[in-house]
């Protein structure tokens, strides 16, 4: 078992209001994979950082892929579109993480991050193009 301190798509809550609210982030595409024509979820990604919830005040924090990511608005926006519809929330913020951490791909899931290197090693067969590694050797 993985040892993380970001929310990850197999954790799970004691908290009824905190399960449903990581199922709604688990359904906000990354606009980036979007356009690569492979969606992965932000919480798939690994960009969920942590899930607050005090008295119907919900707090979202999430690490971007990029301190310069275009896209973070857009993200906002659905997530608080989706959380505030639960029965339970009166108020949704949504933080992007600047603590300096960076992001990288351990952080999305292991069916992603599988997924995501089976399409790479199957383009570079389409191409017939040998990996680098491989070359060197």
């Amino acid at each position: 078992m993985s040892t993380t301190n970001h929310v990850t798509p197999d954790q799970e809550f004691s908290d009824e209001l905190k399960s449903q609210i990581k199922t709604e982030l688990g359904k906000v595409l990354d606009p980036c994979s979007c356009m690569s024509d492979h969606p992965i979820s932000i919480l798939d990604l690994g960009l969920v950082e942590s899930i607050d919830v005090d008295d119907g005040v919900v707090n979202i924090d999430l690490l971007l892929t990029s301190q310069l990511c275009t896209y973070f608005l857009d993200m906002s926006d659905e997530v608080v579109e989706r959380i505030e519809a639960l029965d339970g929330v009166d108020r949704v913020e949504v933080h992007q993480d600047t603590s300096g951490e960076v992001w990288t791909q351990e952080r999305m899931s292991d069916e992603e991050r599988t997924a995501r290197r089976e399409r790479f090693l199957g383009r570079m067969e389409e191409a017939d193009i040998t990996p680098y590694a491989e070359q060197s050797k």
